[in-house]
């Protein structure tokens, strides 16, 4: 049934008249498909550039259950986190995600405060994890480099000015505009997917000889000194090695981003966010099963110059065959800076049209031949790469970058869930995508997990803490920012930062508003 069928003017726009219930103008392109959005989510979650650079950290900490039977827990309890989200996101389909979620499910007097914290947890984890996953691609293709010329010493130097020069052309990619983002998004795809399958191929078939299955399923390893050097539990670097695992499955909420740019986006925003943690899943037990399983000599391979998961690359497909493997990471990591580049930037996008920048309007400005905001684009370029710069001193960066992006993201998911299963119960109102009366245990259980990894991966990753590459940065980060946040609100942000702000009347959309009990639903939102 066609618009006017249903009693509506032909032009009229089902996305942009929801957005103009939540009090948005459509300013920018809606241009992108389903696919699509499910691509640069996918990226955001990037596999690839999870499970592969944190494979050596996963076998030092916890060894193959860690990897295998860890895998399979943190992807349990992340689906809970997904789900809840998805059931937000149909209904609140626009740029500021989880920032604009927990404005309006926090109601006039929780939304404001709840809001500014949400925001800048969200910049955390979305600027750490690129941060994190540009970096890996940077060591990994200092690792091809000293492949191929044995005389060249990778180190923490070449690593910072490779990554600053992928985020650089990353963010090239996001100025070309839409048609070149829409690329990258949908080659984004075929390397996370056909890429995985063919690591998993070429590791299977390639190895000298395959672990024992009892080996890949009951093995524990700890090199982190806690159950040698200290009276700690082997339950307990179990859990330290879930790092891996959990910093695999972030950066879902890409989808509800790039919502303002996506079609049928109160459908395809939930729909991305689920799509890309059951690929994650799929695609990321199959590598884990894989990278376990040709593990040729586990001390060798743990203390490889190459690192872990180049070494195991290496030993299964040869020279040529691994160095093609290694390069796969190298672009999957690029890709996922491109695309975590996009959602970064629309995130920025909606805090500063809510006055929650300083010089806000500077920032809000689009170009006008893309309709995006480059400004923030190379904002939120230059701020991952200055992320990265203790990697110039430190080899234990990457592993606490994760750390710091995984209680970025996950708080910043489990702000909006919470407010809606409390306070914002009673006022939601559940769209397409829905979880009718399980909505409450399912939020429980994913702000239960939440709470337990924030404490969890603020843990020191190995014992004793002696040195810079023992040292865990996590909480210092993290620590800083609830200062900040809590300093910056009380003392100032509280006087003028009233969360969302709207931009039009629903009546003013050109005359076309939604008919019948919908329409004084979203009216109602809207207030």
């Amino acid at each position: 049934m066609d618009n006017n069928e249903k009693g509506q003017p032909a032009d009229y726009n089902e996305d942009e008249a929801r957005l103009a219930g939540l009090g948005y103008k459509q300013n920018m392109k809606r241009q992108f498909s389903g696919l699509q959005n499910f691509g640069f989510t996918l990226t955001n979650a990037s596999v690839l550039i999870g499970i592969v650079p944190l494979f050596g950290f996963g076998m030092a900490t916890g060894g193959p259950i860690a990897a295998v039977w860890g895998w399979l827990l943190v992807a349990f309890f992340v689906m809970f986190i997904g789900l809840g989200m998805a059931e937000i996101c149909s209904t609140f389909p626009t740029a500021g995600g989880l920032y604009f979620w927990t404005a309006k499910l926090g109601g006039p007097k929780w939304g404001p405060m709840f809001s500014w914290y949400e925001a800048w947890f969200n910049m955390l984890g979305q600027f750490a994890g690129c941060s994190g996953s540009v970096l890996a691609a940077a060591q990994f293709l200092n690792t091809l480099i000293a492949v191929w010329e044995p005389s060249y010493v990778p180190d923490g130097k070449k690593n910072f000015y490779i990554m600053a020069a992928l985020m650089i052309i990353a963010g090239i990619v996001n100025t070309a505009g839409g048609r070149a983002l829409k690329v990258s998004s949908l080659v984004s795809v075929f390397v996370h997917i056909f890429g995985t399958i063919a690591i998993i191929v070429a590791v299977l078939a390639g190895a000298p000889k395959l672990q024992s299955s009892k080996f890949v399923f009951t093995d524990f390893e700890d090199r982190t000194g806690y159950t040698t050097d200290s009276s700690a539990s082997p339950v307990l670097v179990f859990l330290l090695g879930l790092l891996q695992s959990q910093w695999s499955m972030l950066g879902y909420d890409a989808s509800a981003h790039m919502s303002e740019e996506t079609e049928r986006s109160y459908v395809n925003g939930p729909r991305g966010i689920l799509l890309s943690i059951f690929a994650s899943f799929a695609i990321g037990l199959g590598l884990a099963l894989a990278l376990t399983y040709g593990i040729q000599d586990y001390d060798a391979t743990l203390a490889s110059p190459f690192g872990a998961a180049p070494q195991i690359f290496l030993d299964c497909a040869g020279k040529k065959g691994g160095s093609v493997l290694i390069f796969l990471i190298v672009f999957a990591g690029w890709l996922c800076g491109v695309a975590t580049v996009a959602a970064n930037s629309r995130m920025l996008y909606a805090f500063a049209r809510d006055g929650g920048l300083p010089f806000s309007p500077y920032w809000t400005v689009l170009n006008k031949r893309t309709q995006m905001p480059l400004r923030l684009v190379w904002l939120s370029v230059v701020i991952i790469i200055i992320l990265a710069l203790p990697s110039l001193g430190s080899t234990a960066t990457l592993s606490a970058i994760s750390g710091i992006s995984i209680i970025g993201f996950t708080t910043s998911y489990a702000i909006p869930i919470l407010l809606r299963i409390t306070v914002g119960s009673s006022t939601f109102v559940q769209r397409e995508f829905n979880l009718g009366s399980w909505s409450k245990p399912i939020g429980w259980v994913a702000v239960i997990w939440t709470g337990f990894i924030f404490v969890l991966f603020n843990l020191p990753q190995s014992w004793p803490v002696s040195n810079v590459n023992t040292f865990n940065f996590t909480p210092a980060a993290v620590g800083f920012l609830l200062v900040f946040t809590t300093l910056s609100w009380f003392l100032s942000a509280r006087h003028w930062f009233k969360g969302p702000v709207s931009e039009i009347a629903l009546q003013e959309l050109d005359g076309t508003v939604p008919i019948g009990n919908e329409k004084e639903e979203i009216l109602e939102e809207s207030k």
